[in-house]
């Protein structure tokens, strides 16, 4: 089981970083695995065998070679048929609406074929990725045809705004007031989300959510504090408020979701 994580050179404010997932099937066990939103819209090729996604772990469809997926509000349930190869890059929230030059709330909580906006064209880029053998080299040529898809900001003022806004947000470890954010950041409170919404893909009490149990998960993976001292760190007035916060993102208690966590769920973790 491998993850290598390269990070952009000119698309460093527009992508937080690319991905290569590769697993062998006996390290993934043709188990069910749940997978927790990160509040982003990553575009995804996949150069093993097949992928399945399910909403409730029961009925699945087969994920498109290429996809445009993210923006859940809740966990997902993924199933690798065989050998594992992803690459992936994922668009930093607030810049995602310039690749695919649509507000982001026709493309949340959903997976769907990249053709639809990238075109045919993109098989090409997929075949080109066949030939290389470094996964880096993989993740160069990925940015190399994302750059040349990159519209031109029609709205920098609102995108800037709203980048102050999710800093903001990653700052307080999605313990946030919507209401508050909007104050501080000069914007009425139904323009903030509706902006939010249209930049990020997700609304903002959503995002934060999401951002807090992401923080709660990598702290009790590091296994070097208890849920107690966690739930403190995250201005959580008991652990009960917290297991209620995971249970609705995740659709179980914490308990259940690491121990039925595979070693490709593991490093899922250092994804989000």
């Amino acid at each position: 089981m491998e993850l290598i994580k390269t990070y952009p050179g000119s698309l460093f404010k527009e992508i937080k970083f690319f991905y290569s997932v590769l697993a062998k099937p006996e390290e993934h066990g043709n188990k069910m695995q749940r997978r927790l939103p990160d509040g982003t819209l990553d575009i995804i090729f996949n150069l093993g065998d097949e992928v399945y996604i399910s909403d409730n772990g029961t009925e699945y469809t087969s994920m498109p070679d290429i996809s445009l997926t993210g923006l859940y509000h809740d966990k997902k349930f993924l199933y690798y048929k065989g050998k594992v190869h992803l690459i992936g890059a994922v668009f930093n929230p607030g810049f995602g609406h310039l690749f695919v030059n649509d507000k982001l709330t026709a493309h949340g909580a959903c997976t769907q074929n990249a053709t639809l906006i990238f075109g045919n064209a993109i098989y090409n880029l997929i075949e080109q990725m066949r030939e290389l053998s470094g996964e880096k080299e993989k993740h160069f040529l990925l940015e190399r045809f994302l750059f040349a898809q990159l519209q031109k900001s029609k709205d920098s003022y609102n995108i800037r705004r709203i980048e102050l806004v999710i800093n903001h947000i990653h700052l307080l470890n999605g313990h946030a007031e919507i209401k508050k954010l909007s104050k501080d950041h000069f914007m009425s409170e139904r323009n903030f989300r509706r902006k939010f919404i249209e930049y990020v893909g997700l609304p903002p009490k959503r995002y934060a959510s999401i951002i807090r149990v992401k923080t709660f998960c990598k702290s009790y993976k590091s296994g070097t504090v208890s849920y107690r001292q966690i739930a403190d760190n995250l201005m959580y007035a008991d652990t009960s408020h917290l297991y209620k916060d995971f249970r609705k993102i995740t659709g179980t208690d914490p308990a259940s979701y690491f121990r039925q966590m595979s070693l490709i769920g593991d490093k899922y973790i250092d994804l989000i």
